[in-house]
């Protein structure tokens, strides 16, 4: 909506408040008029019908046949309609019509309201009289209300002139008000707008840099306030102007650290409350930066030890670091927290300023580290300490029996293919993720089925030495994946292998290929193997995945292997811009997906 002039905005208001509360006034005066007439009618009416009812009770007991001429008589001498109904509705007796070719008269309001012992009263159009009447109902004996009801009625005429003259008379008044009250609002309003327009004309010049012509009001009908406003306002103009670029450069320049910064910065007063936080320091703690401003931090950080923290930076004089480890969405979270003194030019303590360094992904990849590290040195470790032992055992004299020494050297040779498994794992995990990140991988549209055909082929040796059966199923049989055939054949076949591997003898394996439900561009293959194995308990199900990592050392090396199996599906996944899941329950086997975009477009979006 354009903004208007201050006139336009004060005299239409003004003009509308004053005609509205004049209108509500003279509405609210009128309808009570009304009721008052109407109350004052109905009681009329009432006691006209209580004066009538012991000689219409004396008719109707003496059963004299001159109700009717009763009725007709007195209700023209009183111009009042008399109407005696009986208690299942008849008309016993009208003055101003033949009660025989009358309606029942039992389903109206006020014969309804009278047969309840009650006084009912109605304003309604009369079909018979065409006119508004006001009717009166009593019954005729209140100790037994339902045995009949007098009913008396007025023509409702008079009211309405009565009503129609005063709201005429009003109208005009209205009118006439509204015409003074137009012409005292323009006035008004003009000699309210008038200074303030020279006094925005005079601000305008002010901000276009004009200083030479401050905000001076001469008029001597301007009001006092609104001249020593304008000395005011120039004074102010000419301090803030200064003001303003100290200011602006100031908060500019600590905006811009506290956004480039990559450490959390939080602010709070000796009151608890916080001063300021940068964005950093808001998705550490999971709150918005923009809304707790101003809040004590009791309430928007809910967690109790950096609580105990902060309280204990506002007691303290000196600089404060301690290591805090928190909960945050359920997941932990190590923090360096560093508090220091915060004080104003005037050496004052303003509160204390806290940074927070996240070390949680430092202390993972640590943790990663020291886990890989002692991994594969143990991996290493084992076949290592076999050969030794052997070698030395050859040494110390078993050379010279020819068939201890054929074993202890197909054991060593044993070792050493595992030694070599593990070191070609090792290159093979390097080399994909070398490809990957160079994006030198070509990929291209392939047939599934095929695929999964040379993978059972490939594990089918170890899968009928334990008598265990790999089922295809390839739905439908012509989808295709984008990928690198000669890594997918590999990622299947690591899959199977540790599902033979776990499998109990006489089970059987089920090798799925689906198309996944899809809108738009997003077509994706599912790649499921699913054993009848032991399954995988859920804490180890998040570091499945990762090198050399055993859910029980000693079992898994039964089954031999490198622990670098899984590890390098995860890799090949990820290559193929995929990913892979797993789905599994102690005792109810284990479920690996690998899913993998199924279209040239899919692959180009996600790469």
């Amino acid at each position: 909506m354009k903004n208007r002039r201050f006139f336009w905005q004060i005299f239409p208001a003004a003009l509308f408040i004053i005609i509205l509360s004049i209108s509500a006034t003279s509405w609210y005066g009128a309808r009570m008029i009304q009721s008052f007439h109407y109350h004052e009618m109905q009681e009329d009416i009432k006691d006209r019908a209580l004066l009538l009812r012991p000689h219409i009770n004396t008719l109707l007991h003496n059963r004299q046949s001159n109700l009717q001429d009763f009725c007709r008589q007195t209700g023209r001498a009183a111009a009042t309609r008399i109407t005696v109904i009986a208690g299942d509705g008849r008309v016993l007796a009208d003055s101003n019509e033949n009660p025989e070719q009358m309606d029942n008269h039992g389903t109206r309001p006020e014969i309804q309201t009278a047969f309840t012992g009650e006084v009912g009263a109605s304003l309604r159009f009369s079909k018979t009289l065409s006119q508004n009447m006001l009717y009166v109902a009593i019954p005729l004996h209140p100790e037994s209300p339902g045995d009949g009801v007098l009913r008396l009625s007025v023509s409702g005429a008079t009211l309405d002139a009565v009503l129609s003259s005063i709201r005429t008379k009003l109208l005009y008044g209205i009118m006439f008000i509204a015409f003074l009250a137009a012409g005292l609002s323009y006035y008004l309003a003009r000699r309210i707008s008038r200074p303030l327009e020279k006094m925005r004309q005079g601000a305008e010049r002010l901000a276009s840099g004009d200083t030479e012509h401050p905000i001076i009001i001469y008029d001597t009908s301007a009001p006092r306030e609104m001249t020593e406003l304008s000395h005011s306002l120039n004074n102010m103009a000419e301090q803030l102007n200064g003001r303003i670029r100290i200011i602006s450069q100031q908060r500019n320049e600590l905006e811009a650290v506290f956004s480039s910064m990559t450490d959390g910065v939080l602010a709070i007063a000796p009151d608890h409350t916080i001063i300021r936080i940068n964005q950093a320091a808001a998705e550490i703690l999971c709150i918005d930066h923009r809304t707790v401003q101003g809040m004590p931090f009791e309430g928007a950080i809910r967690n109790r030890l950096l609580q105990q923290f902060l309280e204990s930076s506002l007691n303290s004089r000196e600089a404060m670091t301690r290591e805090l480890s928190l909960m945050e969405n359920g997941q932990q979270m190590n923090l360096r927290a560093r508090a220091h003194p915060l004080y104003d030019g005037e050496n004052s303590r303003l509160g204390s300023l806290i940074v927070l360094h996240n070390l949680t992904r430092i202390t993972q990849l640590e943790n990663i580290r020291q886990d890989f590290v002692a991994n594969v040195s143990h991996e290493l470790k084992t076949p290592i300490t076999a050969i030794r032992g052997y070698v030395e055992t050859l040494l110390d004299g078993a050379m010279d029996d020819r068939e201890a020494a054929t074993r202890f050297l197909q054991i060593i040779q044993r070792q050493g293919m595992q030694l070599d498994a593990i070191v070609d794992d090792l290159l093979t995990l390097a080399r994909i993720e070398d490809t990957t990140e160079k994006r030198q991988m070509d990929l291209e549209l392939e047939p599934v089925r095929p695929v999964l055909e040379m993978a059972v082929q490939t594990c089918q040796v170890g899968a009928k030495e334990k008598n265990i059966r790999i089922r295809i199923e390839c739905i439908p049989d012509t989808i295709q994946v984008l990928g690198n055939r000669a890594m997918l054949e590999q990622a299947i076949i690591n899959l199977l292998t540790n599902a033979v591997a776990y499998s109990p003898t006489d089970s059987t394996i089920l090798l799925n290929a689906r198309r996944l439900e899809s809108s738009g561009t997003d077509d994706r293959v599912c790649i499921t193997v699913q054993d009848q194995g032991p399954g995988i308990d859920g804490k180890h199900q998040k570091r499945i995945f990762e090198r050399f990592y055993r859910c029980d050392k000693a079992r898994s090396r039964k089954h031999g292997g490198t622990g670098l199996g899984l590890a390098i599906v995860k890799h090949i996944a990820d290559s193929h811009n995929g990913r892979v899941e797993l789905k599994s329950k102690p005792g109810n086997g284990a479920a690996f997906s690998l899913i993998l975009p199924g279209s040239e477009n899919q692959g180009r979006t996600d790469r």
